[in-house]
């Protein structure tokens, strides 16, 4: 647990990096079982949620269920072990600086 807090600290403050151009949260409770800890919104992605695990964790089947359903309506979800593949999530996202500000400024 202690692992998904750091790793989910890292996220958060990377996120949050990027200023006025994202809104992101750390979801402590929720009305409903399995959302992702993580939630995050920029004009170039639109919503994102990621779940963090440990290297050997696994999403539960609750968690899996909500992945799935959060997926099937059209949001992004992804579950993150490590800090490197946050930055292959970000990647395969086109996270950069230049690229949100250019979808800000409409290029």
């Amino acid at each position: 647990m202690e692992r998904e807090t750091k790793i989910q600290t890292k996220i958060l403050n990377d996120l949050r990096s990027f200023g006025k151009y994202c809104v992101c949260t750390k979801i402590m409770r929720a009305s409903d079982n399995g959302i992702p800890d993580i939630y995050f919104t920029l004009k170039l992605t639109g919503s994102i949620y990621i779940e963090t695990k440990t290297l050997i964790g696994v999403a539960s089947k609750v968690q899996k269920n909500k992945i799935k359903k959060l997926n099937a309506c059209g949001t992004k979800t992804f579950v993150c072990h490590s800090w490197e593949e946050w930055m292959a999530i970000k990647k395969e996202l086109g996270i950069t600086m230049e690229n949100i500000r250019n979808s800000h400024d409409g290029k």
